[in-house]
């Protein structure tokens, strides 16, 4: 009765080791939504928001679950196997003659086995196992990461996309509002005839013109907000009021400190890493399917006219111990050819990461490039805001002097707002270049 009992807990106890945690998996697989509730959203509420939402990151947290379950798996080479059989004769009423008595005998009812063996050696294919299993975790742990980033990424991205819109159409909205103002005092000087018609009708085309140019941020701005929904996992037409962070511009940062991040931190190239690692492990591991594999076995019985009888093993008369020794002599040249394929396969890899990093430092020189070109742009825009501005002034005393037409002063004003757009733009592109930065830096998470 003990052995009985004894048997029972080692098998349950091999399956507690073996199975997933599935309350924790549960646990961690539930997406927490949100939705966006009035009240103005900051960049860092909008990214947590985004990615609590989005659904690319749920299959990637998925995906590493996934991986650390099957993880436990490749440990089963390194570790004993434990089996219990049992067996009953349905027919037992039927008796055999014993040839060397010559009486007839009964047979046993009822039986059973426990064998548990061990993998001594296999070319070191368990081991190989093992590590795959560890390099499948660091890959799905790269990708998880990977996704997060370029989620952080894409929310940027429309953040600042969002208020470059809403200050443009802040801007069109002004110079509608002073265009009509304008037209109001050309027509009261027509009436007065101290202008011509052609100064109210350039008037007239000026107001229509900065009416067009309201609309059309309008619709700019309504593209933008659709997107941002979309990219936190809101309605495309839900409402949204977003907090208007002040704009700090970073300094670009050194090319050798730039790519030294991008090698060691980019997500992308780190994937690629881990395929080239498992790759020539794959080819490393069939090589070892080549060699001989050593094995020990142990089985115990027990059998007997009664139910009672399954769990009453006698180790010593009905249990047996095995060494095997498996050579592959021949396999149809199918191991070697595999070995050949797996081989290439690690080469073919490899040409990938170079190719791969080849292309990030390619992206990223040209970032780094068109961050230093903006932010030379950027005080010379600033300088001619100012310029314009003075200009407008300076245009208006005039125009109410008779000093120049009305085309001068449109000129100006149009001169002026062409200036604001040019640095409302050229902000907010810093703004997307320094988080594209970031993202092939691998630190836009951080």
């Amino acid at each position: 009765m003990k052995n009985f009992y004894y048997l029972w807990a080692a098998t349950f106890l091999w399956a507690g080791l073996l199975a997933p945690p599935m309350a924790g998996l549960a646990a961690q697989s539930t997406p927490l939504l949100r939705q966006v509730q009035g009240g103005g959203l900051t960049l860092d509420q909008l990214i947590e928001i985004g990615l609590d939402n989005n659904s690319d990151i749920r299959i990637a947290e998925r995906n590493l679950s996934g991986a650390r379950a099957e993880k436990r798996g490749s440990y089963s080479g390194l570790i004993p196997s434990l089996r219990a059989s049992f067996q009953k004769d349905m027919d037992p009423g039927k008796e055999y003659l014993n040839p060397i008595t010559g009486s007839t005998v009964k047979p046993d009812v009822y039986g059973s086995r426990l064998s548990i063996s061990q993998t001594i050696f296999d070319g070191v294919a368990s081991w190989y196992d093992a590590s795959s299993g560890q390099i499948s975790v660091k890959s799905a742990e790269r990708a998880f990461d990977g996704t997060r980033q370029q989620t952080v990424l894409a929310v940027k991205q429309a953040y600042y996309n969002l208020l470059s819109r809403l200050e443009l159409l802040e801007v069109a909205e002004e110079a509608l509002e002073l265009s009509r103002k304008q037209l109001e005092l050309v027509e009261e000087r027509y009436r007065l005839q101290a202008v011509k018609q052609t100064d109210l009708l350039k008037a007239r085309v000026s107001v229509g013109q900065r009416e067009a140019d309201a609309y059309n941020a309008r619709q700019n701005l309504a593209v933008a907000t659709t997107n941002i929904n979309v990219i936190i996992g809101q309605d495309p037409a839900a409402p949204i009021n977003v907090v208007r962070e002040s704009v700090v511009l970073k300094q670009v940062p050194e090319r050798t400190v730039a790519l030294a991040s991008l090698e060691k931190n980019n997500p992308s190239l780190g994937i690629q890493e881990l395929a080239v690692a498992q790759a020539r492990l794959n080819a490393k591991r069939q090589r070892g399917v080549l060699m001989p594999s050593v094995s020990l076995s142990y089985t115990a019985n027990s059998s007997g006219p009664d139910f009672a009888d399954i769990y009453n093993f006698d180790f010593e008369n009905s249990s047996s111990t095995f060494l095997s020794f498996s050579i592959p002599l021949f396999t149809g040249l199918q191991n070697t050819s595999r070995y050949g394929r797996l081989r290439y396969v690690a080469l073919a890899e490899e040409e990938r990461q170079v190719a791969l990093l080849r292309d990030l430092k390619r992206q990223l020189e040209n970032t780094v490039s068109g961050l230093e070109s903006l932010h030379r742009i950027y005080p010379i825009n600033q300088s001619v805001l100012t310029s314009a501005e003075a200009d407008v002034r300076l245009a208006n005393e005039q125009y109410n002097l008779g000093a120049i037409s009305i085309l001068d002063l449109l000129d100006a004003q149009v001169s002026l707002i062409t200036t604001r757009s040019t640095l409302v733009r050229t902000t907010y592109e810093i703004k997307i270049a320094e988080a594209q930065l970031a993202a092939l830096m691998g630190t836009i998470g951080q």
